[in-house]
């Protein structure tokens, strides 16, 4: 991937405008494929299946993503699903619907998603972990293989988190990706003080992408989970506020539009950004 320079990071972008998008037009895959990337590498999940067929005992790929149910996060998943294959499906609680579920576990759509995953790659250690998990179990689809390997797909994680926190390169689709990644893991903020909070759990490098995308100053801070110490693992924060970052921000989204339901806090963010200009 060709390395952007900074001043390349953030494009050209139009004016500052909160609109509602029509979600009725046709989808710009080129758009829409690195946004399911992001939304995968946020809220999504890879996991292993064994096929009644033959014994049962061949293993299968099962890909999933679980949100709110909300319907702006449901005609979000059926677009996934009719523009890139699976299904969606809903999750009960005591007789109330609480999770819509987008699923893969057609071998074709499996295969589809492989190939987005191809052109986009993941950026995220965890899922790239994942990833290249499935695809030794898909070549080796015995699931004893998987039984035996699985206890070892992060094996290469810390020597990659290190790798990348020297030089992480920001690739082309990094718009289109980081609004889907915000998606699931974003939050805009807009009770008090007007602020854009995202985090992520072990990759450091991620959010100092997203922190050199916004030519923001701000500093990565960590949060600590008191309740359970003895997990070797570290959960980054990036918190952006003040006019200059947050119109870049709010440019962003514009052009790069939401699809759930984080585009109505999107909107009320706006709203709340464009009182504050007059």
């Amino acid at each position: 991937m060709k390395k952007l320079k900074k001043t390349e990071l953030l494009e050209s972008l139009p004016p500052c405008k909160a609109k509602d998008l029509d979600l009725s037009s046709p989808l710009n895959l080129s758009y829409f494929e690195p946004f399911f990337v992001g939304l995968f590498e946020g809220s999504g999940c890879i996991s292993m299946g064994c096929s009644a067929a033959k014994g049962g005992n061949l293993s299968y790929g099962r890909l999933q993503i679980r949100l709110k149910n909300l319907p702006e996060n449901v005609k979000m998943l059926q677009s996934i699903a009719k523009e890139i294959g699976g299904i969606v499906i809903y999750e009960k609680k005591q007789g109330i619907i609480t999770k819509v579920v987008w699923f893969a576990i057609a071998q074709k759509n499996v295969a589809r998603c492989l190939q987005i995953f191809e052109k986009y790659p993941f950026l995220t250690s965890q899922k790239i972990c994942q990833l290249a998990h499935l695809k030794k179990c898909l070549q080796n689809r015995s699931w004893s293989y998987h039984l035996e390997t699985r206890n070892f797909k992060y094996a290469q994680q810390k020597e990659m988190l290190a790798s990348y926190k020297k030089d992480f390169v920001i690739p082309p689709y990094f718009g289109p990706w980081l609004s889907g990644f915000a998606e699931a893991e974003g939050c805009f903020r807009s009770t008090q003080a007007l602020s854009f909070y995202i985090c992520q759990n072990q990759d450091w490098y991620i959010l100092n992408a997203i922190k050199r995308f916004f030519n923001s100053h701000h500093k990565l801070g960590i949060n600590k989970d008191l309740r359970r110490p003895w997990l070797d693992s570290v959960q980054y924060r990036l918190s952006m506020s003040g006019k200059p970052v947050l119109e870049k921000i709010v440019q962003h989204f514009t052009k790069y539009p939401l699809y759930g339901y984080k585009q109505v806090s999107f909107q009320v963010f706006c709203e709340k950004f464009f009182q504050k200009q007059h």
